[in-house]
């Protein structure tokens, strides 16, 4: 009962440090990434694949939330990039569940943690394109919402075509977006388990 309450608890503060992350990103410094999955990462490294799960499901959930409240309207495709943030969390889960070899030496640790960056981020630009796609073909979103709509502008100016500039825009962004998150992510666990203990 207290491990299941400590998690619950975990992924309560994931959630609200991966809005945090996300608004000072977007909003303040006005990168154009999202890092809103680092705590998730470290919930996937600490807790296991389900409360990374319900993290990234319960922060996608809210962020549709938000949006709703803030411009009265409900936009199906925020609530539809929670298809990348479980994407993200069941590709990064492959490599992640095996935590013991990431002990072999730094250099293994390095190489896993760019093998989730790699993998899961291919994950995000495919299904973050096509959810692109059908929101710019629907929505005029404004850039704080989507920090990839610039890079997809440009493209399309080139006579690439909507749907391939929503491919390929997410290439660099994603990319940078998944090096950045999964690391410090990584980080955040290895934090957690000096101060909090291995989670057993």
């Amino acid at each position: 009962m207290k491990s299941g309450f400590r998690t619950f608890v975990i992924c309560i503060l994931a959630v609200i440090l991966n809005f945090f992350t996300a608004f000072v990103c977007c909003s303040k410094l006005h990168f154009p990434l999202f890092l809103d999955t680092i705590f998730t990462v470290a919930v996937l490294f600490y807790c296991g694949l389900f409360p990374a799960v319900l993290v990234q499901v319960s922060y996608n959930i809210i962020n549709s939330l938000v949006w709703t409240y803030n411009t009265g309207f409900f936009d199906v495709c925020i609530l539809m990039y929670t298809v990348c943030g479980m994407l993200i969390v069941f590709s990064s889960w492959i490599i992640a569940r095996r935590k013991e070899e990431f002990e072999i030496s730094l250099s293994v640790t390095l190489l896993y943690l760019l093998l989730i960056a790699m993998i899961s981020s291919a994950c995000s630009v495919i299904a973050g394109g096509v959810i692109d796609y059908f929101h710019l073909m629907y929505y005029d979103i404004p850039d704080k919402v989507n920090p990839i709509k610039k890079f997809t502008e440009g493209f399309v100016r080139q006579e690439y075509g909507l749907f391939v500039s929503c491919i390929v825009a997410q290439i660099p962004v994603s990319f940078a977006d998944r090096i950045v998150s999964t690391f410090a992510g990584y980080g955040v666990f290895k934090i957690m388990n000096c101060t909090l203990g291995r989670n057993l």
